[in-house]
């Protein structure tokens, strides 16, 4: 197999305009939007965890119910 090796064409060098830095103003708009998506997921694992308590506390109700049911009956 033979290789074959081309000449490269001289690019001409890209001139980079250097972006401006963001201004205080769209900065401090971007950091409070990402407070804010961070708070929002806080709250949805918040009421995640409250669903998760508030079904297992309705669980505990219902044993504690059957226990005195079967108190009462034993007790008569």
């Amino acid at each position: 197999m033979r290789l074959k090796f081309w000449k490269r064409k001289k690019e001409e060098p890209v001139v980079e305009i250097p972006k401006e830095p963001p201004t205080p103003e769209v900065a401090s708009r971007e950091n409070l939007k990402a407070k804010m998506d961070l708070i929002l997921t806080q709250m949805d694992s918040l009421r995640v965890q409250n669903e998760t308590l508030a079904e297992r506390v309705k669980n505990v109700e219902r044993g504690i119910a059957e226990v005195l049911e079967i108190a009462k009956s034993e007790a008569k």
